[in-house]
């Protein structure tokens, strides 16, 4: 009897100490539960964390991948450079930042992309301010290419006109321009019958710019049809560049005064009745020019 008593009791402390066991494990259980919890939920936060800072990480390096193009040079070098860039902000927004380490990285790379950015940026700017002085230089030395183009234009014309007036005022005058018939005798008529000759006087008048010296002058009768009386020696005279026919020719000493002068020509029956021209030639040039009516 008092052997079962005490293996009852045996039983009951057995039974006591398994309780006390199983209540010890359940706690136990129930804390790490709870700690569990309170890991998944730390976790769960520290993963949204780091999704909003890759999310925001990758939108910034997306605005810098955007100033980059952006960014508008004629430098080759830059040009690839910037591509460069490009290529390696689209190799840093494929990586999967899923945790401080990468996280860290990721944002490093970018500091050092933004920086060369603004490196880029301070070169264009330097290199599109150095074009614009460049242009600025270009337009001034297009303006005084116009102004001296403009000035040089105008000094061949000054040049011209000066060499105008210098022609026309070196350029002899005949004035008191006078046809007279004259008959075998020479003997002054009225009539071209009788006339065996023709004598054209004038006066070649004083002018002190002109050359001094010997003057052939030239005399040009030019009947009614236009048709020019001829002279015995075929004389011709330049003007223009052009050789015409000449009635007849003279030399004479010029000394810049009025010089009385008369030409004559051997009428050869070529003269007719009506208007005759007379025309007298210095230096190839116009010296005189006067009409007569003949019967």
């Amino acid at each position: 009897m008092a052997e079962n008593k005490s293996n009852v009791g045996v039983l009951y402390g057995v039974l006591g100490l398994l309780a006390v066991v199983l209540a010890v494990a359940v706690y136990m259980l129930l804390d790490t539960r709870k700690n569990l919890n309170i890991v998944s939920e730390d976790l769960a936060e520290k993963t949204e964390f780091f999704r909003i800072e890759r999310d925001s990480l990758e939108g910034e390096l997306r605005n810098i991948y955007f100033r980059y193009d952006s960014l508008e040079t004629d430098n080759l070098e830059i040009q690839i450079e910037m591509k460069q860039q490009q290529v390696k902000i689209d190799r840093l927004i494929s990586i999967q930042a899923d945790d401080a380490y990468k996280i860290k990285m990721y944002r490093r790379e970018m500091e050092t992309i933004r920086t060369v950015l603004r490196s880029y940026i301070v070169q264009i700017d330097s290199l599109n301010m150095k074009n614009q002085e460049l242009m600025a230089e270009n337009i001034q030395l297009r303006n005084v290419e116009r102004r001296l183009t403009s000035e040089k234009e105008q000094l061949l014309e000054d040049k011209d006109q000066l060499e105008e007036i210098k022609d026309l005022a070196t350029t002899l005058q005949a004035s008191e321009i006078n046809l007279v018939l004259l008959n075998k005798r020479d003997k002054e008529i009225s009539r071209i019958r009788s006339a065996v000759k023709v004598r054209i006087d004038f006066i070649l008048r004083a002018n002190k710019v002109a050359t001094a010296g010997e003057k052939l002058l030239f005399l040009r009768i030019v009947r009614p049809d236009e048709v020019v009386l001829g002279s015995p020696d075929l004389d011709m005279l330049e003007v223009d560049g052009e050789q015409i026919p000449a009635s007849a020719s003279r030399v004479v000493a010029y000394e810049n005064e009025d010089l009385p002068v008369s030409i004559f020509w051997i009428n050869d029956g070529e003269i007719v009745p009506g208007e005759h021209r007379v025309e007298l030639y210095t230096d190839g040039k116009i010296t005189g020019i006067s009409s007569f009516v003949l019967k």
